[in-house]
């Protein structure tokens, strides 16, 4: 299908602010407030513009998602962050197909996790110092920073930046929706 203007820049914009909220997630482990707020207005705009007689079904799905896995969040499961994003991407989406985009999110959540998994494993035995002896991180660029912090969290088995898995949760749903 070919994506109309009127989804184009929304979408295009929201893939920003998610970019944004990865990274920032990837680097100190918190979702900003502010790109939720985003997220969620872009979400609600493009619901008003498009489909504005299902708006109120949009808002009540999005109440739904951040009830339900805010029980979650107060079990320690998921990241407070995490369930606020979640449930202001499901305002990006028509009501009926939250659910699809929820099932993609938690995929990426699962490959994701197969990832920090299968590194914690592989770091077992290895130190941050002796990654850096052997080149793997040498100190210098922010990049190189965050990739030995980065090293350390998973060697640690502290939380996943959840915000990555669900940038590749709503890629993963505009490609099969859009392209």
């Amino acid at each position: 299908m070919n994506l109309p203007f009127i989804y184009a820049l929304p979408w295009a914009a929201a893939l920003i602010i998610l970019f944004a909220s990865a990274t920032r997630d990837l680097k100190d482990r918190i979702i900003p407030n502010e790109y939720v707020v985003i997220v969620a207005a872009i979400g609600v705009a493009q619901c008003i513009a498009t489909r504005p007689g299902l708006a109120w079904v949009s808002l009540l799905a999005a109440a739904g998602t951040l009830i339900g896995l805010g029980f979650l969040a107060h079990w320690n499961l998921i990241g407070g962050g995490d369930v606020k994003m979640i449930s202001a991407v499901t305002l990006l989406v028509p009501p009926n197909q939250a659910p699809v985009l929820l099932i993609d999110i938690a995929l990426a959540g699962g490959v994701l996790s197969c990832m920090y998994l299968a590194a914690h494993h592989a770091f077992r035995g290895i130190t941050v110092s002796q990654a850096a002896e052997a080149g793997f991180a040498p100190p210098v660029s922010r990049l190189a920073r965050l990739v030995k912090t980065e090293h350390a969290r998973i060697a640690a088995g502290d939380s996943l930046p959840y915000a990555l898995a669900i940038l590749g949760g709503v890629i993963a749903y505009m490609a099969r929706e859009f392209i």
